[in-house]
């Protein structure tokens, strides 16, 4: 079966408005059809009147975690689980790789934004940046770059010394590789990869010369060509991503495809959970209430109630049912049931969006040369060509600053190399996704509409500010506030600026110098009056462009009870309340030092086996 042969015509037509050049994608997915019906993951929604009074387990949240969940305890065939999901299926255009950026701000999107910041963002819709969450089957798995990549070995063996005992990296390896089916055969040869799991990784089978400089760049400033997932992190590689044969492999494909017959799953689409049942006396948690075709229901668990909700609504969804920081919950007059600090140690990875470099050749990736009738029978007959490229990333980097601790392998910055840059598209969907402003898109970028450049995102692998998140109201369809607090520590405004100093230097290296680059150095107006490329006029420039790499965790914080910014145990059980697990991004007590969605899945593999090995 070719990638696209299976979409029919009125799932085209519902989203041919939201995507630049699906005229002509229109016509070719056309030529392709035949009478077998696009089905998405291919789950069935359960009427609600068909649903259980009660379940051994309830998974809320059918993202990267969720999915997972949801298909390894239904492999216990005596439990009966219950899948929720806000959102409904996916699209037939979120199968298309490079089209990663449009699916944000689309119907897949919970569309948050965060609350105006003072120290970034600055150059964003009244200084608030978009933050994209996946409302749909698969989650953000579905909206995301696809890119794998696990973090730094480091990264786990902290977290075993802050408490958590089973979180060290030789624990987490094997979870890693549970799920791992690699199509790279030289990776599945080494003791860090493995193949037969369900999730497929691989990469894109297509890249522009721009990729082949891009490796050479990283040799000729003397890092390693690796495998940035395997035994050291600092180096330099074609990314792999959740790809299978050219198309995104979702969780939701990945996990949930498989189990979607077994008969004890069950699984409730475009349905809204707005409170966790607790016992007030005992603490137990019994179900949840949800709203589904504008009807409240409440279903029981008998098990466990796990929360896979993200860290934005999984915090949320705490805080409305009375667990979080006392004198938050006391001031929207909900009742405590446990007083934790839910929606506190909010972390993210960000970068700096406005490194541009012209080049003299006709080889980056613009949306014209996606939109040719070559391209699109490539990807749509075969699941090759340039629509196959993660997002436009054909590079992962991963380097050292001056502030880097030499002694361990564990670089400070990463890159994410793009053969393109905001001006490819048309200006049509990445810079009102990244939120900026018309008038600094039209200034800066417009001059250069569909020119032939590249860019790369330096990305802070370990910021030190933490934000936190808030409920604006009690309504649970209320989006809670987003306070990032980006930049607010010096550190990470000092490092983020050494990250660009790296990629101008990288520009500078023969295997670039060939195309000509040279940074296009149209200064934004609140940095004009500073001298150009000094420290103070690129720090103006990060607090300006800022860009989310959509990667939140922390908002429940995992930890031993003699912590107290701790809201759950290493077994991820909710500290004082029975029955009541956070199986997402928001346990992670520090962040991973890459994209997160690899860690999100593993740590639903390692909790599946926890809460099997408690209730077997």
């Amino acid at each position: 079966m070719n990638a696209m042969q299976m979409i029919p015509m009125e799932a085209i037509v519902k989203t041919a408005s939201k995507v630049a050049f699906l005229p002509i994608l229109f016509v070719t997915i056309n030529y392709f059809y035949n009478d077998k019906k696009y089905t998405g993951s291919g789950i069935i929604d359960m009427p609600g009147s068909l649903l259980l009074r009660q379940y051994d387990f309830i998974i809320v949240g059918a993202g990267s975690a969720g999915a997972v969940l949801a298909n390894r305890l239904t492999e216990k065939t005596n439990w009966n689980v219950l899948l929720i999901e806000a959102g409904g299926d996916e699209t037939v255009l979120s199968d298309v790789p490079l089209l990663a950026t449009n699916l944000q701000l689309s119907e897949l999107d919970w569309q948050y934004k965060a609350e105006t910041q003072y120290t970034a963002c600055l150059a964003m819709e009244n200084q608030r940046c978009n933050w994209p969450r996946g409302k749909v089957i698969g989650g953000s798995s579905v909206l995301n770059y696809m890119l794998y990549a696990r973090g730094n070995q480091m990264d786990y063996n902290n977290w075993a010394i802050e408490g958590n005992p089973g979180w060290e990296y030789h624990d987490v390896l094997q979870y890693f590789k549970k799920s791992e089916d690699n199509q790279n055969p030289s990776l599945t040869q080494s003791p860090y990869h493995s193949i037969g799991g369900y999730l497929t990784v691989s990469e894109a089978p297509y890249k522009t010369p721009l990729a082949n400089a891009f490796i050479a760049a990283g040799r000729e400033m003397d890092y390693n060509i690796r495998d940035i997932n395997g035994e050291h992190q600092l180096g330099f590689m074609i990314p792999q991503g959740t790809i299978r044969r050219g198309t995104r492999c979702s969780t939701a494909k990945a996990f949930l495809a498989p189990a979607r017959l077994r008969k004890n799953l069950h699984v409730s689409i475009n349905t809204h959970v707005t409170r966790l049942i607790i016992d007030p006396h005992t603490k137990i948690t019994t179900g949840v209430t949800m709203m589904k075709n504008n009807k409240l229901y409440t279903v029981k668990a008998q098990k466990e109630v796990l929360l896979s909700a993200g860290s934005i609504n999984s915090a949320q969804l705490l805080m409305l049912s009375g667990i979080g920081p006392i004198n938050h919950l006391a001031k929207m007059g909900i009742p405590i049931i446990a007083d934790l600090d839910v929606g506190q140690n909010l972390q993210d990875h960000i970068g700096f969006g406005g490194l541009t470099f012209l080049i003299n050749e006709t080889v980056s990736l613009t949306q014209q040369k996606a939109e040719k009738t070559l391209s699109i029978l490539d990807y749509a007959s075969m699941g090759e060509g340039p629509l196959t490229i993660m997002g436009g990333v054909e590079g992962l980097a991963f380097i050292n600053t001056k502030y880097a601790n030499l002694s361990f392998d564990q670089p400070d910055i990463g890159l994410q190399f793009m053969s393109g840059s905001t001006n490819s598209d048309s200006g049509v969907p990445l810079w009102k996704a990244h939120g900026l402003k018309e008038e600094i898109y039209n200034s800066i970028y417009k001059p250069i509409h569909n020119g032939e450049v590249w860019s790369a995102i330096p990305m802070l692998l370990r910021p030190r500010s933490r934000g936190e998140i808030q409920l604006r109201s009690t309504d649970p369809f209320e989006h809670p506030r987003i306070l990032p607090n980006y930049l607010t520590n010096h550190n990470d405004i000092v490092t983020l600026v050494e990250g660009i100093k790296f990629v101008l230097a990288m520009a500078k290296t023969t295997p670039f110098s060939q195309y000509g680059s040279r940074l296009h150095n149209i200064t934004f107006p609140d940095c004009a009056e500073l001298l150009l490329l000094t420290n103070a006029y690129w720090e103006c420039m990060v607090r300006q462009y800022t860009v989310s790499m959509n990667n939140p965790v922390g908002t429940a914080k995992m930890g031993p009870k003699w912590d107290k910014t701790a809201v759950v145990d290493p077994q991820l059980q909710v500290h004082g309340v029975n029955g009541l697990r956070v199986v997402d991004a928001s346990i992670m007590p520090t962040i991973v030092s890459a994209h997160t969605n690899a860690a999100v899945i593993m740590i639903a593999e390692k909790a599946a086996d926890m809460i099997k090995n408690k209730w077997l």
